[in-house]
């Protein structure tokens, strides 16, 4: 199932620490008459594609920012624009959570959003509003709009992003995020273009921060519900299941694409924050055509390549796929490296998990030591 990273605003209410976004100048909103050639060009993608669905993921900047009658617009854009498969289109968010209220939940009902994404950290200015990085007034406002959504009966999952300042109270941290949500995701801080002084951690750091919080996931796993990475191991250890992150899948090249406020087009927020995809603007051409270019099929042929070269051998293979593709590229040029991250991958497992579990990932198979 395709997913389309959809950014109609780059638009911020906060200035978070590690946000690529507010370093960018910011394009204009995305007009109306962009919205619904966008509609447009999904419509005609399920049409080619009837054995297809897309998840649309409206991503930011901040996603509210753009109220409660633009995203009550792009409801009546999608019955107007995809009357014959607007059931084969799925909606998701990520947002801040600060700006919501009851008009925004009912917008985001409208749109069949029924679950948010949304990202946290309880250390002092990390996430904040304006240039001091206000974490007070953040937080009563961000708690605010959690609280509105369980109201409403919606679900949420946060992400963490471990930063130079979390790496002292892994422990705590765990403990204040698990208590706060049952699906969490912890996620390294990613900095490019040095615009995040003193947040960049190694790999190793992220290796050992990881191990401290599974140390406390795994005895009480059930407890403490869905952790991301360590389910996400856990669910391909001993079940083989293959839900695995894009940053791991090695799927991205067949199912991720990017389209931005002015319509420009990219292979995921990512790779647009950086500037290192242009797959040219959706005024242009085809969702089809973007999938069947030749630089999507480099895309594509990397696992490959990797397998013959950088991971070759690799007995992890299988659960990493050498990495966020996008590192390769903002560090080398190009697809043929493995992420960096590879090593906190390796790392972790070889020193935390397995020992811990006692299993074993050999050849594509876990086994119990």
């Amino acid at each position: 199932m395709p997913t389309i990273i959809f950014k109609a605003t780059e638009r911020c209410n906060a200035n978070c620490a590690y946000c690529d976004v507010v370093h960018k100048k910011c394009v204009p909103d995305m007009s109306m008459d962009m919205l619904r050639l966008v509609l447009t060009r999904v419509d005609g993608y399920l049409k080619a594609k009837p054995d297809e669905h897309v998840n649309l993921t409206w991503h930011g900047g901040e996603v509210l920012m753009l109220g409660a009658d633009y995203l009550n617009a792009a409801a009546r854009l999608q019955e107007e624009c995809c009357p014959s498969t607007k059931g084969r289109i799925s909606h998701l968010m990520q947002s801040n959570l600060t700006l919501l209220t009851p008009e925004l939940v009912a917008a985001l009902r409208n749109l069949g959003i029924t679950q948010v994404g949304t990202s946290y950290d309880p250390l002092d200015n990390v996430r904040g509003f304006g240039s001091a990085r206000d974490s007070d007034s953040y937080n009563r406002r961000f708690f605010k709009g959690v609280s509105l959504l369980e109201e409403s009966g919606m679900r949420w999952g946060l992400i963490y992003v471990v930063t130079k300042k979390s790496l002292a109270v892994p422990g705590e941290l765990f403990h204040f995020l698990t208590n706060i949500s049952n699906a969490v995701m912890i996620n390294p801080v990613l900095v490019h273009g040095g615009n995040q002084p003193g947040l960049e951690i190694t790999a190793e750091e992220y290796a050992d921060f990881l191990g401290e919080m599974f140390k406390l996931w795994w005895p009480a796993r059930d407890r403490y519900g869905m952790v991301r990475p360590f389910s996400e191991y856990y669910g391909y250890y001993v079940e083989k299941d293959p839900g695995l992150l894009c940053t791991r899948s090695g799927s991205c090249g067949h199912n991720h694409m990017y389209i931005g406020p002015q319509g420009q087009l990219s292979h995921c927020s990512a790779s647009s924050d950086w500037d290192l995809v242009n797959y040219g603007n959706i005024e242009d051409t085809t969702i089809v055509e973007v999938f069947g270019r030749q630089k999507r099929k480099d895309w594509q042929e990397r696992s490959a390549v990797l397998e013959a070269g950088d991971c070759k051998g690799c007995r992890f293979w299988g659960i990493c796929h050498g990495g966020c593709p996008m590192d390769s590229l903002a560090v080398h040029g190009d697809l043929r490296h493995k992420s960096g991250w590879c090593a906190a991958t390796k790392l972790f497992l070889e020193k935390y998990f397995e020992p811990i579990t006692g299993l074993r990932y050999e050849g594509g198979c876990a086994h119990v030591n």
